[in-house]
């Protein structure tokens, strides 16, 4: 894993949780099949999808681990 995705390989372990990780370089054509622009990494939950390592690490330690490995919020914003 290199560039930031290696956060979010690191808190999908300290999860515990399974995962699948696709090894994509930025601009190829199989990150351009993920994100528009070719931007890694992507997160993928059900119907959400999340861009920026930052964003899906909050995302994962709020959905699975909410107050213990980042701060509680009072409301989600991934919608938006």
């Amino acid at each position: 894993t290199s560039y930031r995705s290696f956060r979010n390989v690191w808190m999908l372990e300290e999860l515990g949780f399974g995962y699948s990780h696709v090894l994509a370089y930025p601009g190829s054509k199989l990150a351009r099949s993920h994100h528009e622009l070719g931007k890694i990494p992507v997160l993928h939950d059900d119907k959400i999808k999340i861009m920026e390592s930052a964003a899906i690490n909050t995302y994962l330690g709020d959905k699975f681990s909410p107050g213990n490995l980042v701060p509680l919020t009072p409301r989600p914003l991934y919608e938006q």
